[in-house]
Order: C-alpha cells, then structure tokens, then sequence
C-alpha cells in the first residue's frame, strides 16, 4: 500500500525543476472536489517517452466497494490506461511495468500507480467510497493513489482529460477528489429495440469518460398503450434451457451468454457495472406470447400472479439467468401493474427478492410502484427506483426506510424520437438553471421536485444512492437506428455524471460554461469507442476515388485522391475500401450508371444504401438498417439510360438524411410513428466499405466532412 510519507518524499524530490507556463486547472467533466496548487506556477508536460509504473505491492489488488462482482485489479485498470495513453497522444511510446513505486521516487517521466491505505474519501452521506483517489503532479512526474483500483482508474480519466484539453500538459499541484453518489447511471431500453452488443460496449466506454459507475440495460419490454397479443415485445438473452425457447422466437435478436458475459467485462473493464433488468410482471407481453394463459384477461401485457404457474414461471427465468449476471444488484422491473391486485404484486415483490437472494446472494431494486394497499408493503430490503410522482413519493420512502434511486422523469427522461410527454434528449436548460421553478439553480440527484424543495431530502440522507438517466424506445425498433441512441444519450449523459459526482452547492461543482468549453472536445476525445463514427482526415476531403478510366472487370488497385491514404482495391466490380461508415455531419457523393432493378450500392458495418422498388413503380433511393428498410417514398428515381452517370448526394446530420439527384432534392428520410401520427426524420451514417457491383458501374465517390452541398426543397426549386 502507498504511504504519504513516501509522497512527501516524492513531492520534495520533483519540486527542484525550472518554472514552466502556469496553467489552470482545465475544466473537467466532473470536476474534482479540491484542487491545491503547488504555488510555483510549473505544469507537467507529457514527453515523448513515459512509463507506467504499478506498484508490486497493489498491482492484484481488486478493491472495490461497489456493485461488480468482477472488480478489475489495479494492474487490469492500469493496462487499459496505457491503451487509452496511446490513443489519445500517439506520439508517445508508453511503457507499463510493475515494481516496487518507492525505488522510482527519483526518476522522471513516470506515472505511478498505488493504492492508499491512509485516503480517507467519504460519499457526501460521510460512508466511505473506494471509487476515491489522490492525484499528485510535480513537472516530470505523477503518482496516483486511488482508495481502490477503481478509484485510481478514476485518476486516469481526471488526468487524460487535462492533457486532451491542454494538448499534453496538466497543471502541477494536488488533486483529491470522490464521489458524493455511488449511483451515478445511465439507462437504455434494449427491450423495444435492437442494439448490437458492440454497441452497448461503446456506450459503456464512452461512460465511463465521465466517470459513470453503472450501466442499467432494460432487456425486455413491449410495445406501451392498447397492444394486443401480437404486438411487438422482445427479450434479448438466448436461453440455453429448450425449456424456456418459447421466450426468444427471434434469436437473430437475442444475445448469447457468451457475448453478454463479455459485454459485462468490458464494462467492467473500465469501471462501470451492468444492472440487468428482467421486466415483469408488468412489461411482461414477451411472456404471456409464450404462455398466454399466464395473462391477465383486461391487458395482455400484464401477468397474472393468481394463476399458480404465474410466479413459478417467471422464477424459472431467472434461475436460468441469475448466473450470467456479474453484479451484486438486479432489477425485476416491477413496473406498472393492476392496481386491484396490489397485495398480489407486493407478496410477488418480496417472493422475487427472497428468491434472487437465496439463489444468487443478490439483492433487488424496483421501479416505483404506487400499489394501494393497507395490508402488505414492498420489503424495506429492496431499492426503489423513483421515475414519477404518480407512482411514488421519493422522500416519504426515504423516510421510511428505502434505499431510493432518483431517475425521475421531469430532468432525466428521454424516448427517442420525440414524443409529447419526454424529450429527445435531456432539458440541457432545466439540468443547468432549472432545479426549482422558482429560484433555478443546478440539478443534481437529491432533486426529485423542482416545484417543491421540501419534497427533497438532504444531500447527505444516507438513503439517497445517486441517479439514473433513462432512455426509452417507445416508439420501437423502426423509429431510430441504434446510433441515433447514442446522438440521443451523448451530451446529456455527462451532465448527470458531473451531477452525481459532485452535488451542485460544493464550490468546485462544474460550471454551465465550464461544461460548455469543454465538452466538445472530451465528447470527441472519448478512448475504447467511435460511436461518433469518426474518420481521421487531413482536411475536409476524407475520400475521393475517380474510377473513370477502370475496367470494372478487372482487379486493381484505386487511389485515395484526398491525400489520407485511404487506398482501395476494386474486385469484381466491387471496390473495397479502408473505411467503415462516415458519421455525421458528411456529405457523400457518388457517380454512378445504374441498373434496372434493385440493388445495393454502399454497404458498412452499420447499415446499406441502395435501390428497392417503389409502392407505385419504379425505384427508389433506401438505406437498410437492422434489416430494417427505409426508402424515399415520395420519390422514384427517372428511368436509367445507358451509360450515362447520375450523381447521388447524401447529406448527414445528427437530426437527419437527405439526398440529391444530379443536384436536385429528392426527398428527405423519414419513417412513420403510428404513436405520434406522423413522419419523423431517420439520422443514418455513410456506408463506406464496400461500393457498387451488380449492375453498378462507378465512376467517382467523394466524401466531406460537414454539408458541403446546399440542401434546397421542392418550393424552392
């Protein structure tokens, strides 16, 4: 274990340099609870060459006080900072070894890696955190002291993001910071819509940036509002009891123990839990599909817990489920039941919590539920995830004893795709100056009510355990495209991760304009993910290949025009690229003779664009995604003619998708909501990886970065 007096050592050793620039504190996103200055107005400046040393003495240490039953050890959390080091400044080589840090007190350009047996970092309930580390910087040298393994991984984010922000420098000086909340989450509805399992990966990376300790995934649900038995519902996990086949009819949609096993430790890998969610016996339409005698006569998407098989059944999957779950904490869901049942669903409640604990030693949270009954009540042992008013009273189940998760809906909630109730993305305003209605202020997890600050409890109520975003798919799986969560989640997810970090009265709580000047650069800088679907390029020309003067039958290789050495090789017809798909903003162009039928004209690792026949004849423009389709409808493209070229333009932004044909507007992507009653735009990537074939014969393809083509509608042309 690290000792401060060997700190003291290491702090009078590195002190006796010349002065460098002064630089500020950068703003980080959290910011950290106290700051000193070593007063000499000198900055560490990462060098070209710089060791990662972890300490002999803490380097399989798994210290961790929170909810991960795989706690990765100091060594684990410090190779992935040696990854992150060389992503983020390729230009120095970093070497990582473990010894004895005391032996390197004297040396120089060395980041040292410990634990701490004399940190006393508390939650601001005063309970102690392992999530809390020591951050001490001298000119030619760091040492971190976290008060567990994650808390020295915490350390490393701290540093990386100075050093992204300042362009490799980071101000010398001591940083002692912790958490206030042990929560401090984010939720994704994985039930009404399909994610790849790469994909929640990332979102786990990109979490973690901002120091998110849980990632809670909502892996069964159905469509909401009048549904009948055939509407849409879905769980994602591949049983591997025949038994319980009947729950995943669509397999192609499921996730394998196997992958989610990796997916938890991936996350894990960068210090935040999955918190599985299993719905019912509301939310339960995926179940009553399979055993419809289980539902309740009045709405199929609730299961009957007076059938005797009802709650032996839902106990059968989590028996079988319980295993691959790496985290000390699950939710049942519990959500929305029949309120004339509510000593059924109270006796359910606390059977399923008696349950998991003896098969699993888990416990339990629930959403909040509001059942009216005078008789039974949900076991005290069990979290309330608070979401609304309607359903719970936050405070007074603090005061009663509850262990309360604050996700409530007025600041946290979003659907994506806009809805009348919930936004597309967080109220940035609200969360910034609007935590009471009357006297503003910032939004953190003790505000449950903006109208009413009594129906707060205090910052320090031992019972408060932090916050969750959520993120729901009301609208199911053809309204968004799994990215367009991430566009969804992406700026108001480290608002709340500040939020839980540090309560909005300490002095050093982030700042509106602290977040705002340093936000885009961090969302970009995000190590272990590219949700952005970023590609590196010199200047605003990413791509460009000119295939005029090439026999399509004949391989060869074609040369990036750009100057980024993106080379590609055109097979068969087919040219092969470097890339995968270009996100937004992008314009794409593509020159091109085009067949009579349909056919796939850019495919990437996310989704294809091409031709598909159109309702009343003819072709139209489509991209697929998720085997999803969504052409221009009120397009059809103009007869071919051979051998001669039509150029297509694809415009991409965050809100939307356009195209262009031979510079005319064609139309706009968009689906439609039966919930909304309308069309709402479709946000979809370049797919850049592979380019014509079949009857396609292409003879230039140019992507931008940003909208280099003037997008103009059908009135004003």
């Amino acid at each position: 274990m690290y000792r401060s007096a060997a700190l003291q050592v290491f702090l009078v050793a590195t002190a006796l340099v010349l002065p460098a620039l002064s630089l500020n504190l950068p703003p980080l996103v959290p910011a950290v609870h106290s700051y000193l200055s070593d007063g000499a107005s000198l900055t560490f400046r990462l060098p070209k060459r710089i060791r990662i040393i972890v300490d002999e003495r803490d380097a399989h240490s798994t210290t961790d006080d929170g909810l991960s039953l795989i706690p990765p050890t100091l060594l684990d959390f410090s190779q992935t900072f040696k990854s992150d080091l060389e992503t983020l400044f390729p230009q120095t080589d970093v070497e990582l070894s473990v010894g004895d840090a005391h032996n390197t007190l004297s040396e120089s350009a060395v980041i040292v890696l410990s634990l701490s047996d004399t940190l006393n970092t508390t939650h601001a309930d005063g309970s102690p955190t392992t999530e809390g580390y020591e951050l001490d910087v001298a000119p030619t040298r760091i040492w971190i002291a976290g008060a567990g393994s994650k808390g020295a991984f915490w350390a490393t984010r701290t540093l990386l993001q100075g050093l992204v922000l300042t362009g490799g420098q980071f101000p010398t000086g001591r940083i002692v910071d912790q958490p206030d909340w042990r929560t401090r989450g984010f939720m994704l509805d994985a039930g009404r819509q399909w994610y790849p399992i790469a994909f929640l990966g990332d979102l786990c990376a990109y979490a973690s940036w901002f120091k998110l300790s849980e990632f809670h995934v909502h892996l069964s649900d159905n469509l909401p509002g009048d549904v009948d038995f055939n509407a849409y519902a879905r769980f994602r996990l591949r049983p591997e009891d025949p038994a319980l086949a009947g729950l995943t009819p669509h397999l192609n949609e499921t996730y394998t123990r196997a992958e989610f096993d990796a997916f938890q430790t991936g996350c894990a890998a960068r210090g935040v839990t999955v918190i599985p969610e299993i719905e019912s016996p509301g939310h339960a339409l995926v179940i009553t599909q399979w055993k419809p005698e289980l539902a309740l006569s009045t709405d199929p998407t609730l299961i009957n817990l007076t059938v005797p098989d009802a709650v032996p059944t839902i106990k059968s999957i989590w028996k079988e489920f319980l295993p691959w779950f790496h985290s000390k904490q699950v939710s049942i869901g519990a959500d929305e039941y029949n309120s004339s049942l509510a000593d059924d669903y109270n006796n359910f409640v606390n059977e399923m919590s008696d349950f998991i604990q003896q098969e699993s030693g888990k416990t339990i949270r629930i959403w909040g539920t509001r059942e009216p009954s005078n008789r039974t009540s949900v076991s005290k042992n069990i979290t309330i995830q608070h979401w609304d008013f309607s359903d719970d009273d936050p405070y007074e189940l603090i005061r009663s004893g509850y262990d309360v998760i604050n996700s409530e809906d007025s600041f946290q909630y979003i659907v994506i795709k806009t809805t009348g109730s919930f936004p597309q993305v967080l109220n940035q305003t609200r969360l910034w100056a609007g935590a009471n209605v009357a006297t503003g202020g910032i939004w953190d997890p003790h505000v449950f009510d903006r109208g009413n600050a009594s129906n707060n409890p205090r910052i320090a109520d031992p019972r408060l355990k932090g916050a969750i975003m959520a993120a729901w798919n009301d609208h199911g799986p053809t309204a968004s495209t799994f990215l367009e969560a991430f566009y969804s989640l992406k700026e108001g997810l480290p608002v709340v991760a500040a939020a839980g970090w540090q309560a909005a009265s300490r002095p050093s709580h982030l700042t509106h304009e602290q977040f705002i000047a340093a936000y885009p650069k961090l969302e970009a800088s995000a190590p272990g993910q590219n949700l952005d679907r970023r590609i590196e390029s010199k200047g605003m020309v990413v791509v460009e290949y000119d295939l005029s003067g090439l026999d399509s039958a004949v391989s060869s290789l074609v040369e990036d025009r750009s100057g980024n050495g993106y080379h590609a090789r055109l097979v068969d017809g087919v040219l092969h690229t470097p890339l995968g798909s270009k996100g937004p903003d992008y314009t794409l162009l593509l020159r091109a003779t085009l067949g009579h039928g349909p056919a796939t004209v850019l495919s990437g690792p996310d989704n294809s664009f091409g031709l598909v026949p159109h309702h009343e004849g003819g072709l139209t423009l489509a991209f697929t995604s998720s085997n999803i389709t969504y052409p221009l409808s009120n397009y059809t493209l103009p007869p071919s003619r051979p051998n001669t070229a039509v150029d297509i333009t694809l415009v991409g932004t965050e809100e939307g998708t356009s195209a262009f044909i031979d510079g005319n507007y064609a139309g706009n992507f968009s689906v439609f909501v039966t919930q909304l009653n309308g069309f709402v735009p479709m946000a979809f990537v370049a797919p850049a990886q592979t380019v014509g074939g079949g009857e396609i014969t292409l003879q230039r393809l140019v992507i931008w970065q940003g909208i280099q083509f003037r997008m103009t509608t059908r009135a004003e042309q």
